[in-house]
């Protein structure tokens, strides 16, 4: 029996952040050291505000590992202190902080002890005022492929803003995407250990999934110098046609934050470490300082950094945009029957063409059939009927 087909997703994400600009020397899992990594961001969106503390882990085996029975409060300039209780997730902290406190031009810093009673603290950081996003576009753009020979189409997103005198310089944009898509077959017929079931008719419950991802993308500019504060046409991401993310429904989300010239200089080179080509006898990786700093220590600084920001916010609906092709989309194929079948069960029994386009019945691989296995919901969001 062959082997059924399956969609094969692999996600590898290595973040490296080190304390200063340095000569580049390649780490060995027997010279790692653990450190504190802090994630937070205060913002004006009115929702629940999150810190998130782990420790690093070796870049060969990239894991979250995260650090429970912190203690962790958010202060302002004027002595206000706002208290963060770890969730149900371990290494999350939640915490409220009551609108009448985000005040633009306050200052703010984080205060976190570890359970070993290590202290850090963040230095202060002004919440900045943030311009509206006037419009989220896109255009279908072709692009090359490792192949010189082959090119793919897709859609290019891209943003226009404009601030004013008292609008800040720097700025950061967030992106989340949300997309439908489809099991090739619904449930029908199948072979269970109870014998042969055949529905009078198919079962679709697990037919439409969605599934929401927050892209890893950094987005930065600086207006610092500019004529005027507003840029048009700054390119966003670009979503190829060679996966079924455009196949049938299509939201991007784009949260635009306000940023201090030194949080600006922190994602800018974080940007640069991640995203830029580096070449290890050539050009240098830039090591990313953050902010957060152990208050007996100063030479211990945890890997992150604790921001504040204004925020604006835009969502795009795109639906089936002409020009997209999906030729190369590798989709189910349905196994033809050998016999013996295999012992497990279920076996799922459905209709396909070959490669002469003649239907015949074969197996189905489960991912096929349950579009829940791709880390979707069945549940759809409630904007997604909006245009």
């Amino acid at each position: 029996m062959k082997t059924i087909n399956q969609y094969l997703l692999v996600l590898i994400a290595t973040v490296l952040l080190s304390s200063c600009i340095e000569r580049y020397l390649p780490v060995t899992e027997f010279d790692f050291k653990p450190r504190l990594v802090i994630d937070g961001n205060i913002n004006t969106d009115g929702s629940d505000q999150e810190i998130v503390i782990s420790e690093s882990s070796p870049t060969e085996k990239p894991v979250f590992v995260p650090v429970s029975g912190c203690k962790v409060s958010v202060e302002d300039g004027k002595g206000n202190s706002f208290l963060f209780n770890e969730s149900n997730t371990k290494g999350h902290y939640l915490g409220k902080i009551d609108v009448a406190h985000i005040i633009i031009g306050e200052r703010y810093r984080l205060r976190v002890k570890t359970s070993m009673g290590v202290e850090y603290a963040s230095s202060f950081e002004e919440l900045m005022p943030c311009p509206e996003i006037d419009n989220v576009y896109y255009q279908v753009e072709t692009k090359p492929t490792e192949n010189p020979e082959i090119t793919e189409n897709g859609l290019q997103f891209y943003i226009d803003f404009k601030g004013d005198a008292n609008s800040g310089h720097f700025y950061r944009w967030q992106l989340t995407q949300t997309y439908e898509y489809h099991s090739k077959w619904p449930i029908d017929k199948w072979l269970g250990k109870d014998g042969f079931h055949d529905l009078v008719d198919p079962d679709y419950s697990n037919f439409v999934c969605y599934k929401t991802d927050k892209l890893k993308s950094i987005y930065v500019l600086s207006t610092d110098g500019f004529s005027q504060n507003k840029f048009s046409k700054y390119k966003l991401h670009y979503v190829q046609d060679q996966t079924d993310v455009l196949m049938f429904k299509y939201s991007l989300l784009v949260n635009q934050y306000s940023l201090t010239e030194r949080a600006y200089n922190y994602w800018e080179n974080l940007r640069k470490n991640n995203q830029e080509t580096v070449d290890l006898f050539g050009k240098q990786p830039a090591n990313v300082k953050g902010n957060i700093y152990n208050v007996n220590d100063t030479t211990d600084v945890a890997l992150g950094y604790f921001g504040v920001s204004t925020v604006k916010s835009k969502r795009i609906m795109v639906t089936p945009v002409d020009g997209l092709s999906f030729n190369r989309f590798l989709r189910c194929q349905a196994e033809k029957i050998d016999i013996p079948l295999p012992a497990e069960r279920p076996l799922y029994y459905v209709p396909d063409y070959d490669e002469n386009g003649n239907i015949y019945t074969g197996l189905g691989a489960p991912i096929c059939i349950f579009c829940t296995m791709l880390n979707g919901t069945t549940v759809k969001p409630p904007y997604w009927d909006e245009k």
